[in-house]
């Protein structure tokens, strides 16, 4: 369910909608910086602006967000994933699930 908040971000007011999934990972992110909720979609949105995205404030929002957590959390388990299967080269499916595991010698 999205929260709508409004916010004053870069001297106007802007609502702004995420999941409250998101907003308790923004709040703790704003938090850890020792920043406010507002300084923190400010720079997001300022980075946003910079790069030219044509995604809206809360898709850059999800986005800054996936990359500061990803880092910690998805990319080390898939690293370690990966670490612990055998892919085939042919399909680059795991070779466990390959149906044909394609060898080389024929």
């Amino acid at each position: 369910m999205l929260i709508k908040r409004s916010l004053s971000i870069s001297g106007h007011r802007t609502s702004l909608a995420l999941e409250s999934e998101f907003w308790s990972a923004l709040i703790h992110a704003a938090t850890q910086e020792e920043k406010s909720l507002a300084t923190m979609v400010a720079e997001i949105d300022k980075a946003r602006e910079s790069r030219q995205e044509k995604s809206g404030l809360a898709s850059a929002i999800r986005v800054w967000l996936f990359h500061r957590y990803s880092s910690t959390v998805v990319i080390p388990r898939v690293a370690q994933q990966t670490k612990e299967k055998q892919w085939c080269d042919e399909c680059e499916a795991p070779t466990a699930t390959c149906a044909d595991p394609h060898d080389a010698g024929e």
